[in-house]
């Protein structure tokens, strides 16, 4: 099948615990809530197009300063899921925390935001990860500082052990600039001041695809890679204690037998039962909804407003069924009138569009849709209407996106009130 991707994006120093987001960690989310996208793809990768979400939103983002959580970035998915699974979607100024939630739950997955970093998978998988991470994390001691925010980049190919040992020993980065260390240049750099290259040879060997977390916390990053073989750091452990640093031919080979784990990692079936932990969400319009999710679940939650804020404290689980709720409330409160005629903010509103092989007759549908308009195409211009057409818009109003994808066509659009007409000129 042809593969078409078409995306609007609307261009709008205390030390924690380790890996321990701050109890603010859904409101760094809040962006995917109120970003409102078009999207139209076919047959295209499920990583690919969560990752592609994710940049639509982030691009048009203001970097936050050192008092702001971090926003999130990147995506780290449960490796038992298949990344290369195929997905098709059609959707209209649709929020992108809508679309997540669809794409992920049509597969069955579950999501939660961390700073930085959006973690997908099994419902189990997730909740058993954030738990660990916001619940009861150890805090760590040595050279790699709590707070210190790292950005990595690796290739396809790149083996847990490599992963982890970059991690460990990447610079700090600053989370408004979010300088990346590469995995190759870093591995590069090694070999030519023959200081030699840290691994994590106690890993299992195993092979990831492609990519990058971006301005994440080290230790949460080190929990992250942890968590992919049900795994998590011990009280106190020193991060550097996890990496051996050797300039032999053998660097990073796999082990014949698998080693003794270090003693700062332990199996989660060692782990107490997860218990629930607090995080806040931002107190407004979102309130009754997130009070109402969690009414009929189990174990009952605790729910408290204190200022600007509503603490929750609940499972990992239930923090999911607010998240949902709160991400709603927060995109209805946007754009209320978002899908009605005539809407002052939609028709203000500039967009990036770019077309792969699309009929621009689906593309017409999908503007006029994204303005809260019905359509009409004429008999005589429905032939011209499946003509397929590549664009490349950046900063133009529906309206004139519309007449730009009309005239690809060899078409004319009429941009009324409550209805756009398409025509043969």
């Amino acid at each position: 099948m042809p593969v078409f991707a078409a995306y609007l994006a609307m261009f709008a120093a205390t030390e924690h615990a380790a890996a321990q987001p701050p109890l603010t960690s859904p409101s760094a989310a809040d962006a995917l809530a109120r970003a409102r996208i078009t999207l139209s793809v076919e047959e295209q990768t499920l990583g690919t197009l969560l990752d592609q979400v994710l940049r639509s939103v982030s691009a048009g983002e203001t970097p936050p300063d050192e008092n702001q959580a971090a926003p999130i970035r990147s995506i780290w998915m449960d490796r038992r899921v298949d990344p290369t699974t195929k997905v098709s979607m059609t959707v209209a100024a649709q929020p992108a925390a809508q679309v997540i939630l669809d794409l992920t739950q049509r597969e069955g997955l579950a999501l939660f935001p961390l700073p930085g970093v959006l973690v997908v998978g099994r419902d189990e998988w997730v909740d058993t990860t954030v738990a660990r991470l916001a619940g009861g994390s150890p805090r760590t001691t040595g050279k790699t500082r709590d707070a210190e925010t790292i950005s990595v980049r690796w290739p396809t190919g790149c083996t847990a052990s490599e992963l982890l040992a970059l991690i460990v020993s990447a610079p700090k980065s600053n989370t408004r600039t979010s300088k990346i260390t590469d995995l190759v240049s870093w591995q590069e750099t090694a070999a030519k001041t023959r200081s030699g290259t840290s691994h994590a040879n106690w890993l299992p060997h195993d092979i990831w695809p492609a990519g990058s977390l971006i301005g994440v916390e080290r230790t949460t990053a080190v929990s992250l890679v942890l968590a992919q073989f049900d795994l998590a750091l011990k009280r106190g452990t020193r991060l550097e204690t996890l990496v051996s640093k050797t300039t032999d031919d053998a660097a990073g080979q796999p082990n014949k037998q698998m080693p003794d784990l270090p003693t700062g990692v332990q199996p989660w079936t060692e782990l107490p039962s997860a218990r629930a932990f607090p995080l806040n969400y931002r107190a407004g319009d979102s309130t009754p909804a997130i009070r109402q999710s969690l009414a009929d679940q189990k174990p009952r939650s605790s729910v408290r407003v204190t200022g600007e804020h509503l603490t929750v404290l609940a499972t990992a689980a239930n923090h999911r069924h607010a998240l949902v709720a709160h991400w709603n409330a927060i995109a209805d409160n946007a754009n209320p009138n978002a899908g009605n005629p005539g809407n002052p903010p939609a028709k203000a509103a500039v967009f990036d569009l770019k077309l792969i092989n699309k009929a621009a007759g689906d593309v017409l549908r999908q503007l006029a849709a994204a303005d809260g308009k019905k359509i009409r195409i004429e008999e005589a211009a429905e032939l011209a209407s499946e003509k397929r057409i590549n664009l490349d818009g950046t900063k133009k109003t529906l309206r004139q996106l519309a007449e730009i994808v009309a005239e690809s066509a060899g078409l004319a659009v009429q941009w009324g009130d409550d209805e756009v007409v398409v025509s043969k000129p």
